[in-house]
């Protein structure tokens, strides 16, 4: 299979700011690029059309912009044709009849779809590979509704794997929990926009540490992504507006499930001597 748009674009690397640029305007216009020119795509990236085409012919590899947009039309039909657009479009309301729920929950489960579509497996695979080595400490970060992505995730992860632990809170500049961050350790962050400036910096300082720096977040050119050692993006929809966490949570909740999966092997036991630890200190009521 011929790798679409964004494969080839993690398959880079660093950017210039130029091809920053362009790939921040493709990553949150998708739509745009099926049906806009090559002059008018160039002026939204703030880029000449000779750079446009450099990228997209020497850099991503196309053969010419008209393969590149033939790509994107396809990929926007089958976005368009998919079973949540269908169950939205044949809906026997009239839009003056929706309300908030009618028209949010189609379009979260769209975003789910729409994240689930350009999710790089090989990063994902990466990813879980790290998080199943029992052994190395873990530790979780992120800020504002990252945090609540990451506690999410470290809760989850205390039942499957030992040494699993959360690094600050959610508007912490530098924790102290860093201090205990060794260079053999494994660290996830969750960068979201509105970017945080403390989840920069702390980044920063886990490098100079040398310990092993995984990203999950929305765009291939964002903040934190040339510090990471692996990252998955989560690609938001086209459509601006309100963010939902949900595809989110969704995609860190299959990553835990498929780690859960090889620590049962790893640590036979353990979940069920975790679930006891906790009845007993929290007193969970009973059904």
């Amino acid at each position: 299979m011929k790798p679409d748009l964004f494969s080839r674009i993690r398959a880079i690397g660093k950017l210039t700011p130029a091809q920053a640029r362009m790939v921040d305007l493709f990553n949150s216009n998708p739509n745009l690029l099926a049906f806009e020119n090559l002059s008018a795509l160039s002026n939204r990236a703030n880029v000449s059309k000779s750079s446009m085409v450099r990228f997209l012919i020497h850099i991503l590899g196309y053969r010419d912009f008209a393969q590149f947009q033939a790509e994107r039309q396809a990929a926007m039909a089958d976005t368009l044709d998919s079973p949540i657009m269908r169950f939205i479009n044949d809906s026997p309301q009239t839009p003056g009849d929706r309300t908030v729920v009618d028209t949010h929950i189609p379009y979260t489960l769209q975003v789910v779809q729409h994240a689930y579509s350009r999710l790089d497996m090989d990063a994902f695979n990466q990813i879980a590979q790290i998080l199943v080595q029992t052994r190395q400490p873990l530790h979780l970060m992120g800020h504002r509704t990252a945090y609540a992505l990451a506690y999410m995730m470290y809760t989850n992860l205390q039942y499957i794997r030992p040494r699993v632990f959360m690094l600050g809170h959610a508007h912490t500049a530098m924790p102290p929990e860093i201090f205990n961050v060794g260079k053999e350790d494994a660290v996830l962050i969750i960068s979201r926009r509105r970017y945080s400036r403390h989840s920069l910096e702390i980044a920063q300082e886990i490098k100079q540490i040398g310990a092993t720096l995984i990203l999950v977040t929305d765009s291939e050119v964002a903040p934190l992504s040339g510090l990471a050692d692996v990252q998955l993006v989560v690609s938001p929809p086209g459509k601006p507006g309100f963010e939902s966490i949900t595809a989110w949570a969704a995609l860190l909740e299959a990553l835990t499930l498929t780690v859960a999966d090889a620590c049962r092997r790893e640590e036979p036991g353990y979940s069920q001597k975790v679930e006891k630890q906790l009845d007993r200190v929290f007193g969970f009521l009973k059904k």
